[in-house]
């Protein structure tokens, strides 16, 4: 059976703040000058550079005392800053350490992005799905979404882990519940297609609504899917095409392309061909295949009153193909046959 569930975004910041410091502030109490530093007290943070020479930024210092000092969302705070490389250089390596010091004393955010970073192997990083799923375990039983939406999606797919459909979904319920809008559009396909259960699009249809508000470019597409052809839902073309723009301001590439032909075509709101050709090769300059592909097929075949340009046409295909786009391929093909 195909795997159709989706992984949750990483990068969990930790609400959790340090408790209060001593009021006395020098080089043997840094954890006192952090808050004459974040208070924009300049003795404060010239006492934390001495204390902390590794670290340039006076935030950045402040996270590493604290961090030092036990407070793991601190850890996670600053791994988060390694992993991204905010306020300083880049350094997965320091990154997984610092989630891994936040994971073992339980905070439930910094397992979740260690259990990213195991997963994917950032960074020169080598993936370990063993601890992945260990991470993941420790995040979603520590209350985290995207944790459990993520474990979710290795018991779906069978990932580290035995196939496992019933407790995925349990899983993604657990995350949708916590406010993940990945879990909820993962639940919506689970019922869409049938994967765990019989068919249910009604159902499916309200698992995206609950996805798409919770920010999922996934969830809106799906949702403009099932509005588009009336399945669990009125059809309505017009609430169809606000939810692909929706996904498309959300990232979600194939839906620019599908808003971009929508607009060139006049399918469901009023035709605009100029905004539809920059809606595709925003996505095909984005790395989106399906948009290059459609844009290639508008240059050539003057679709929607797009003026012809088959050199330009022929490049956007090009591009389509080497993205794995077969369409675009067989444009190339039938090009450069002529």
């Amino acid at each position: 059976m195909v795997a159709i569930f989706a992984l949750a975004p990483g990068c969990r910041p930790a609400s959790p703040q340090p408790p209060p410091p001593p009021a006395d502030c020098s080089e043997r109490n840094p954890a006192a000058c952090v808050a004459l530093c974040e208070r924009g007290e300049a003795r404060g943070c010239e006492a934390l550079a001495k204390a902390t020479p590794g670290e340039s930024d006076p935030s950045a210092a402040a996270l590493r005392t604290n961090c030092d000092a036990g407070h793991a969302p601190s850890c996670n705070d600053l791994g988060l800053r390694r992993m991204t490389g905010k306020h300083g250089p880049r350094d997965p390596a320091a990154a997984l350490a610092l989630f891994q010091r936040g994971c073992e004393t339980r905070l439930a955010a910094a397992c979740s992005n260690l259990g990213a970073m195991h997963l994917k192997g950032t960074g020169g990083v080598a993936p370990d799905l063993a601890r992945a799923v260990a991470a993941f375990t420790l995040a979603c039983d520590g209350g985290d979404p995207s944790g459990c939406a993520n474990l979710g999606t290795l018991y779906g797919t069978g990932s580290g882990v035995p196939l496992d459909y019933p407790r995925a979904m349990s899983l993604f319920e657990r995350g949708c519940t916590g406010g993940n809008a990945q879990a909820c559009a993962n639940l919506g396909q689970a019922h869409e297609t049938g994967v765990a259960g019989p068919r249910d699009p009604a159902l499916a249809a309200e698992y995206y609504e609950r996805g798409c508000a919770a920010g999922s470019s996934d969830a809106c597409a799906f949702l403009g899917g099932l509005y588009a052809q009336g399945r669990g839902v009125t059809a309505d073309l017009e609430r169809a095409i606000e939810l692909m723009a929706k996904s498309c301001e959300l990232g979600g590439l194939n839906a620019c392309s599908d808003l971009g032909i929508a607009l060139i075509l006049g399918q469901g709101l009023a035709a605009d061909p100029e905004r539809g050709v920059r809606t595709l090769q925003q996505a095909c300059d984005a790395g989106g295949a399906r948009a290059c592909s459609n844009l290639a097929t508008a240059y050539v075949d003057g679709v929607g009153g797009v003026a012809v340009d088959v050199g330009q046409g022929l490049r956007l295909a090009e591009k389509a193909c080497e993205l794995g786009e077969q369409h675009g391929c067989k444009i190339v093909r039938q090009l450069r046959g002529r």
